[in-house]
């Protein structure tokens, strides 16, 4: 990790484990991957259910605290170890 990265990382780490991962994993990755699949649904099928919208939102959603959990894990231990 560079200087510039840890500068970067230290202010993005006040926000705390919880809010990182329920914005950047939930909300964003939830969000975005609910809206692109529904998209492609959209634009594949031209027709939109809107059950299929919450349950792709709920898997999304859950997809997205994994990786932001594990995004916050892998970044603070490269900031450790500098």
């Amino acid at each position: 990790m560079t200087e510039q990265q840890a500068d970067k990382w230290r202010k993005t780490r006040t926000m705390g484990k919880g809010k990182y991962v329920m914005y950047f994993g939930v909300l964003t990755w939830g969000i975005i991957l609910a809206a692109l699949f529904t998209g492609m649904e959209w634009l594949t099928q031209q027709s939109f259910t809107l059950s299929w919208m919450y349950i792709r939102l709920a898997v999304f959603g859950i997809l997205g605290f994994f990786i932001a959990n594990f995004r916050w894990d892998a970044r603070e231990r490269l900031f450790q170890s500098r």
